[in-house]
């Protein structure tokens, strides 16, 4: 039997490995592994796997990503860690600092530069609008004490560490939590060397496969939380946090925008000198698979809509404190016609204080705190995308609205597999099923959460005409929109999953002035907006609004207002 030897940091991230040894499941799959905790963290790793002192490593997805940028040999081989890894904002225990948004133009403490305590404050920069290279400075500390030390000290107004590591840190109150930020992509991958793929490819894949029944166990064990917190010394409560959120995978497949946003991220951080790369030469095709999801989108992948909020936000005045969520509606309502468009829907739906309605695609929570401030209605959001979840719920609990307004993070095929059945009065969405290209569990998810009489009301894309291969490639590549029926093959979607059809309004004419306009307003206002956003971000806005307006012009592309019922 072949040996492979693993190494991985000695963390409560990798104990799927350990129970995949001892519950022999490597030896079942044919293949013995040894496992190597390495504490000194990702540099290390790769250094071992490069002098061939270990076969495989899990580590951090920038260290890798920085690594094979700089043109070393290193292959990804699939994702081990799908979601992020939280980075908590920490400042002295009597530091006049008491929001992020207070720290722009202040001295950040890190361990040293190019380390993940300097790149995530460029990152922390980028998603505030904020110039990474301007608008904060930094001071080399070194340890997690010297780090301490300097926001109590006043040396530096605050530094990023990952949250659990500091945590014990803030409940004894030696510093104290101002906020939080995640990795705009997953947090560990599993990597390899070419030359060491070619002597085990089929070892390596055995390893793979075993270590997915190994997360599965993870995932399904209910005593998992128990067995985190005396493995690895956290509290049992936080153990249940982190667990309650992390989602470990070993699956093969890499997202492509998630190696896009590392790059850039890197290369803001003059850590890379160029952005220009081939993500298909970051895995070995053998073993790993490039994947596109909608955070290829630009309109998502740097993130735009969240750098725009931010920004008007602070360009008038509101960037921190309560919020009435009236305050927000020039910026948070980012589907066709505003709060008009929810109106409709509220008069269609005929829903009241007394109803509870979920909101697919809840983005940045603008209709979701519009329904619940306007009508008094109880909203669960679903949204995919965790940095725009995150800033939904930051401005839900400024806006005093979190007791009506629930948000969650994750696919919707997903959640609502979980979420009680005849349960809503409403399912709406705008602008939002265009991406889910499964209509058959889409459609079977909100019939089954309804009530009997609840209704499905959502704006969407369909197929007015016969599309042009370009298009369908815009709209796949720009959009994040790969599947679009007609008409008829939508309201026939619908009716087989038990629907009845109560409204199929064309709105096509209507949406294709809404998207010009939007173009020529933008325009219009281009100054004023170069005043609140830096150029990059109106160039992406732009480009993007341009995009479904020519598609709209060319008059293939449909838009439909459909309002559905469960019997």
């Amino acid at each position: 039997m072949s040996k492979v030897v693993v190494a991985g940091v000695p963390e409560h991230f990798n104990y799927s490995w350990h129970i995949a040894l001892n519950r022999g499941i490597f030896t079942k799959h044919g293949v013995e592994v040894q496992w190597k905790d390495v504490k000194e963290g990702t540099g290390a790793m790769i250094t071992q796997l490069k002098n061939g002192e270990v076969d495989l490593i899990i580590a951090l997805t920038e260290g890798l990503v920085s690594e094979i940028c700089k043109g070393s040999d290193i292959k990804l081989l699939g994702t081990y860690v799908r979601s992020p890894l939280c980075w908590a904002i920490s400042t002295g225990k009597n530091s006049k600092f008491n929001t992020v948004e207070e720290l722009k133009g202040q001295k950040f403490g890190i361990s040293r530069f190019t380390s993940g305590s300097h790149l995530m404050v460029c990152v922390l920069a980028l998603e505030r609008g904020w110039h990474p290279q301007n608008d904060v400075s930094f001071e080399v500390k070194g340890s997690f004490d010297k780090l301490r030390d300097g926001v109590n000290d006043n040396t530096t107004a605050a530094f990023l560490w990952e949250t659990f590591t500091t945590k014990p840190f803030h409940d004894s109150g030696e510093i104290r939590r101002i906020g939080d930020i995640t990795t705009p992509w997953p947090c560990f991958m599993i990597a390899s060397r070419s030359s060491v793929v070619d002597e085990k490819l089929d070892s390596i894949k055995k390893v793979l496969t075993a270590i997915r029944e190994a997360t599965s166990i993870f995932h399904t064990d209910t005593d998992m939380p128990q067995h985190i917190s005396e493995n690895y010394g956290l509290q049992l409560e936080d153990a249940k946090k982190w667990y309650s959120t992390v989602k470990i995978t070993g699956s093969k497949n890499i997202s492509e925008a998630s190696l896009q946003r590392a790059v850039y991220c890197l290369y803001q951080a003059k850590i890379l000198e160029t952005n220009e790369f081939d993500f298909n030469k970051f895995i070995d095709p053998r073993i790993a698979r490039l994947k596109k999801d909608i955070q290829f989108v630009k309109l998502y992948n740097k993130p735009e809509l969240i750098k725009a909020i931010r920004n008007n936000l602070k360009a008038n005045g509101i960037a921190k404190g309560p919020l009435n969520y009236e305050q927000l509606l020039p910026y948070d309502q980012h589907h066709y016609h505003g709060t008009n468009a929810i109106d409709l829907c509220i008069k269609e739906g005929n829903f009241t204080k007394d109803s509870n309605i979920i909101n697919i695609g809840s983005g940045l929570g603008g209709p979701a705190r519009y329904i619940a401030g306007k009508f008094g209605s109880r909203v669960l959001g679903i949204e995919l995308q965790l940095e725009l979840h995150r800033t939904a719920l930051e401005l839900t609990e400024r806006c005093g609205l979190r007791n009506k307004v629930r948000l969650l993070c994750g696919d919707v095929l997903e959640i609502g597999e979980d979420l009680n059945k005849s349960s809503y009065d409403g399912v709406v969405a705008w602008l939002t099923f265009l991406h889910i290209p499964n209509r058959k569990k889409l459609f079977q998810v909100c019939y089954d959460v309804l009530k009997p009489g609840g209704l499905l009301i959502t704006d969407d894309f369909f197929e007015r005409k016969p599309l042009r291969e370009e298009e369908k490639k815009l709209l796949a590549e720009e959009v994040y929109c790969s599947y679009l029926p007609d008409l008829a093959t939508y309201k026939k979607d619908l009716e087989q999953a038990g629907f009845e059809l109560v409204k199929v309004e064309d709105v096509t004419e209507d949406w294709r002035d809404f998207t010009k306009k939007r173009v020529e307003d933008f325009d219009a206002n281009k100054k004023n907006l170069l005043g609140i956003h830096r150029e990059d971000t109106y160039n992406r806005l732009r480009y993007f609004y341009n995009i479904v307006k020519e598609l709209y012009s060319a008059g293939n592309l449909g838009g439909v207002h459909l309002v559905a019922k469960k019997p």
